[in-house]
């Protein structure tokens, strides 16, 4: 398999999903080339995709090639390369992304791939051939980190921003109970105080509990959940439509329903540190063997192909 990823290259501290795709696919034993998606012409997409099985056009907001990507498209369309677009945001439900569903060319692939999975029907209606793709992790990210509590003090923890438009009122009123009962043993860090690359699992190995959110969507969650699963991490998460399915139970992670702050600080007190491993190790082992980026590309290429 020869695969086109056109993405946005980043350095290992940084977020680099985009990255993680490729090296998933490399890890298939495919040939993969990642090129950015700003900076690039799109005659250089349609030469670079030459002899391609398939290009997979892994968004990042703003970024896409100058020129026509329309003709971009059906040219490596009708050269016999199959066109995929692939992105891990929830979109119906977020004003200024959903008015775009169907008109921006990115949604004009062949196939997409999204981890909004909760919304088969409103993209049928609007022409999108759209597959639901759950958020997985990069495998070079898998396993424990060494705590380092000195950087890293918080006992309960929170990693990621806070969008009123994206997140609702949730998130708010989660960050500020985890504020008032564990006072300066709660600590979050997100786009002012950020965190990746390796010291994101020092942080998760140095916290009991981090406290997770998603934006409130049936069979929608971001990738936070396989990044601190994967990385030995206990996440604590609202019970979401879809998890369950795909192994995110009680038994590797503390599940809650959305809003009830009390039960989940009962359920955090009560946590010993032996019940804490058991559930980590299996979470490792859960993300290890179905939640990684080689399980989504099978994914992807057997719908695209009929072969995984």
């Amino acid at each position: 398999m020869r695969c086109i990823v056109l993405g946005a290259p980043r350095p290992l501290h940084l977020n680099r999903w985009k990255d993680c795709l490729t090296e998933g696919g490399q890890d298939l034993g495919w040939d993969m080339l990642h090129l950015p998606a700003r900076g690039i012409t799109t005659a250089d997409v349609v030469n670079a995709c030459r002899g391609a099985d398939m290009l997979i056009w892994a968004r990042t907001h703003g970024h896409q090639p100058a020129g026509d990507i329309p003709g971009m498209l059906c040219a490596i369309e009708d050269a016999g390369t199959a066109t995929v677009a692939l992105h891990l945001d929830l979109y119906w439900g977020i004003p200024h992304r959903e008015q775009q569903i169907g008109v921006d060319p990115w949604w004009s692939c062949q196939w997409v791939f999204t981890a909004d999975g909760g919304h088969q029907a409103e993209f049928l209606a609007r022409g999108i051939n759209h597959h639901w793709l759950p958020p997985p992790l990069g495998r070079r990210w898998l396993g424990r980190s060494r705590p380092d509590r000195a950087r890293f003090p918080g006992r309960i923890v929170f990693v990621g921003g806070y969008s009123p438009g994206i997140h609702g009122q949730h998130r708010a009123e989660l960050l500020t109970w985890a504020r008032r009962r564990y006072a300066f043993g709660f600590q979050q860090y997100g786009r002012g105080r950020p965190v990746w690359g390796v010291d994101l699992g020092a942080l998760y190995a140095s916290a009991e509990v981090v406290l997770g959110d998603s934006a409130p969507a049936a069979r929608y969650w971001s990738d936070r959940v396989v990044c601190t699963l994967g990385r030995g991490g206990l996440l604590a998460h609202p019970r979401t439509q879809g998890m369950t399915e795909l192994g995110f139970t009680d038994d590797v992670m503390l599940t809650y329903d959305r809003g009830d702050f009390p039960g989940l600080g009962d359920r955090i007190d009560a946590l010993t540190a032996a019940r804490r491993r058991e559930m980590t190790d299996a979470a490792l082992t859960l993300v290890e063997e179905r939640h990684l980026w080689s399980h989504r590309l099978l994914d992807v290429a057997e719908v695209v192909f009929g072969c995984g």
